[in-house]
């Protein structure tokens, strides 16, 4: 597995120092690594290794291109999971690990199994199960079903049996919608994941519980009601719930045999669910919709709250230097979200794509405290937002090398910055009164 998956090992720095890759390359080649991410480039010259300490997994494009890396830490440091920066070449919303060497099973099969972890992946893919791929860490998106679905349209999503587990497969169900595909969810006792299950159990074990998998619709019905319960309150909540569901099927037909096909389940046979479905047909906001998941998830782009909500942002170039610092600091260390968000930060970066980066990145953390700033990319809307927290996570700053000190004085720097503008604005409304 090891040859077929060409993995590597990044040495620890107490191992190798902090440039074991770097200082093998020059000229071009060194060049070339600093652009695909392998190397950082220090502010006063020089470079220092992005992956150390981890199991380096090449991310192939499906015609078998190397055009990016995935690092897993090891032991029980964070991230677990450590993605190269996007670059002209690697997007990896857009791609799905193990694509290039499952991708004739998957055609064979016409199926494919999606579970959460490289890991997974490959120990599935190693016990015959080969038809598995893993989304590099990320929250499914609608680009990599695209790109799944050049090889098949059905899909077993092999999730944790978890509350994230579950919401994961809820979010993935408009998507499945949207691009016309068969989505199918099975869920893991408590306890397992993909790998240790099958080492557990066996592949003949995992191929009974893959046919055994819930078609996506029916799953989430049933979660909503299990979350909500079919009091009439409840039930408002489904049906708001439903909306961008139904949204995503593009087919009025489709929607009328969803909703009939759900009536007698939600207790609503008298034709409740119809007005539902005109409603849908008569919004101008169906397309909009169609992208928001459904709860557990991040909303359409527009639809977070404060002053940069549901309108056209500056450039982020516009941002002042303290807010570009205070923004790129915010997104390089989300471990102080909790520090900064007390702080005032979001009033600090008001109306700025700043304020959009830490509105989404608090629903991240929320979703998973240790989510990756990379992962952030594919709840960002293209455009300024996005586009600055790519720069920042393709070129971040020099990594304190003398143990947290320097990671301290900077926040303590980015506290006083805010603690400043904080004191302006105190006198300033002193002054006025």
């Amino acid at each position: 597995m090891a040859a077929r998956f060409r993995l590597g090992f990044a040495p620890a720095v107490e191992a190798e120092g902090w440039n074991f890759l770097g200082s093998r390359f020059s000229g071009e080649m060194l060049a070339a690594a600093i652009d695909a991410g392998l190397l950082v480039k220090k502010e006063k010259g020089g470079t220092y290794d992005r992956f150390r300490d981890r199991i380096v997994f090449p991310i192939f494009t499906p015609a078998g291109q190397v055009c990016g890396f995935s690092g897993r830490i090891l032991g029980d440091g964070q991230p677990k999971y450590l993605n190269s920066p996007e670059s002209p070449i690697y997007t990896k919303s857009r791609l799905l690990f193990g694509l290039y060497q499952a991708k004739e099973a998957i055609r064979k099969s016409d199926r494919a199994v999606l579970v959460e972890g490289n890991f997974d992946m490959i120990s599935l893919f190693a016990a015959g199960c080969e038809n598995v791929v893993a989304p590099l860490g990320t929250a499914l998106t609608r680009e990599q079903l695209r790109l799944l679905k050049k090889f098949t349209s059905n899909a077993v999503l092999l999730f944790d049996g978890d509350a994230a587990g579950r919401r994961a497969a809820a979010r993935a169900t408009p998507l499945f919608f949207r691009e016309g595909m068969s989505g199918r969810v099975a869920l893991l006792p408590d306890g397992c994941d993909p790998d240790s299950y099958v080492r557990q159990f066996g592949v003949e074990a995992l191929r009974g519980l893959l046919e055994e998998a819930k078609e996506l619709p029916e799953f989430t019905v049933e979660r909503l009601v299990e979350e909500h319960g079919l009091t009439f309150d409840g039930k408002i909540k489904i049906v708001e719930e439903l909306k961008p569901l139904l949204a995503a099927t593009g087919s009025r037909v489709k929607r009328e045999l969803f909703l009939r096909h759900f009536e007698q389940q939600l207790g609503m046979e008298n034709g409740g669910l119809a007005a539902l479905e005109e409603e849908i047909r008569r919004s101008p906001q169906q397309g909009r919709a169609a992208e928001t998941p459904p709860s557990g998830g991040p909303p359409a782009f527009g639809h977070e709250s404060g002053a940069a909500a549901g309108r056209l942002l500056p450039q982020a170039e516009r941002m002042s230097r303290q807010q570009q610092q205070v923004t790129a600091s915010l997104l390089l260390n989300p471990d102080w979200y909790p520090r900064l968000a007390e702080a005032g930060v979001q009033r600090f970066l008001r109306g700025t794509p700043g304020e959009v980066i830490f509105l989404r990145l608090g629903e991240l953390l929320r979703e998973n405290a240790f989510a990756e700033p990379e992962e952030l990319l594919n709840v960002l809307a293209e455009g300024d937002e996005r586009n600055f927290a790519a720069d920042i996570l393709l070129n971040p700053p020099q990594p304190a090398e003398e143990g947290g000190e320097c990671r301290d004085a900077e926040l303590a720097e980015v506290l006083n910055t805010l603690g400043v503008v904080q004191e302006k604005e105190n006198l300033h409304s002193l002054n006025e009164q």
